[in-house]
């Protein structure tokens, strides 16, 4: 019978494990449909002579913070979430990281290539998904559904060494270190107001005037939901929030007159929300792009898009691991161009790549 760790000094004993262990497979289950911060509901981990499953709902696994701090590589499948529950949970952040999603797409594969998928492709071994939309919060959890989550650890190492033979063959495990380690910067997981302006793309139709108001009700309802610890649409639903800001009511009788308050919502929230509109200046933080590109910014974007293209065709690897369509048409419109710049990518794209990033700065310059 597959059992759960729920002793505190159980974790200590595997927490000096983990530390001396030459790698360690890393995977969590968490529950987040009626809350802002996710619930973490399970850890699992994997060691070259054991799978652990850990309960965090019965112990304190703050501890493992720096025992996931050791040596040996981290191993996960698109680790970004699991590592930001990790944070939020114990503070740290594993490293050194091997993250086989990133692996696989530096090799070739799909730039989201699901962790069952690769298990069978690389591995031959068709996973059981029965337990894939389980309720992780539930006690107790049946055999199955730890069978599952022992599961999702257990091959992690044996995709590691076929990842990685394979990117040692191609001269690419620098590639796979320098993002795996950008994902272990406490910095990525910060809630930044500048991270609207990429999420709620339909400020960009708004009057300066109303991205100031749509924008500063969207910082204030981060800020709400995570003290209340609900998720963002219970505070106010994003479509209200667009709405108050084209059309910004004078005062409260005008706020309860707006159809998508309920009484509940006008209550609780309808006196932030009206301070925020009144506080809101004649123009955005930070102003969205427009919709469509202009002429000149449409030539450079297609160049690029194009010059990207032919850089992962020659390494036959999808274009968006270079960079996406979204971002490159953001870095056109002034954002900074980050690690097209610096790093693997920036020797990929060459002088020609850097030669038009370049161009896009200066261009932007000009229109500021």
């Amino acid at each position: 019978m597959t059992e759960l760790l729920i002793d505190q000094e159980a974790l200590e004993a595997l927490c000096h494990a983990l530390t001396k262990a030459s790698w360690v497979g890393l995977d969590t289950e968490f529950v987040r449909e009626r809350t802002y911060y996710a619930e973490l509901c399970l850890v699992q981990l994997a060691l070259p002579d054991a799978l652990v499953l850990v309960d965090p709902l019965k112990v304190d696994i703050r501890p493992l913070a720096q025992a996931l701090r050791g040596p040996g590589p981290k191993i996960v499948h698109a680790g970004r979430q699991d590592l930001e529950l990790l944070l939020q949970e114990t503070g740290g952040l594993p490293s050194p990281l091997f993250d086989t999603q990133i692996a696989a797409a530096l090799i070739g594969h799909h730039d989201q290539v699901g962790y069952a998928k690769l298990v069978a492709q690389l591995l031959a071994v068709e996973l059981n998904k029965d337990a894939t939309r389980t309720n992780w919060a539930l006690r107790p959890l049946s055999e199955r559904q730890l069978a599952y989550a022992q599961d999702d650890v257990r091959y992690l190492d044996a995709l590691r060494d076929k990842l990685g033979s394979e990117l040692v063959r191609l001269g690419r495990m620098d590639w796979l270190t320098e993002d795996c380690e950008a994902l272990t910067e406490p910095g990525l997981y910060r809630f930044h107001p500048d991270q609207l302006v990429h999420r709620y793309r339909q400020g960009a139709s708004l009057s300066p005037g109303g991205q100031a108001i749509f924008q500063e009700l969207l910082v204030w309802r981060e800020a709400a939901a995570q003290e209340a610890n609900l998720p963002r649409n219970w505070v106010l639903p994003d479509t209200v929030l667009a709405e108050l800001a084209a059309r910004p009511p004078k005062n409260q009788t005008e706020l309860a007159a707006h159809r998508g308050l309920s009484p509940q919502s006008l209550e609780r929230w309808g006196g932030a929300a009206m301070a925020t509109i009144e506080r809101a200046g004649d123009s955005p933080r930070r102003p969205w792009a427009l919709p469509r590109l202009d002429p000149e910014q449409e030539r450079l974007y297609m160049a690029l898009a194009v010059h990207v293209d032919a850089c992962a065709k020659a390494l036959a690897i999808e274009a968006g691991v270079l960079c996406s369509r979204r971002t490159l048409k953001e870095i056109v419109q002034g954002a900074p161009p980050g690690n097209l710049v610096r790093g693997w990518r920036a020797e990929v794209l060459g002088s020609q790549g850097a030669r038009l990033l370049a161009e896009m700065g200066n261009l932007h310059a000009q229109s500021t």
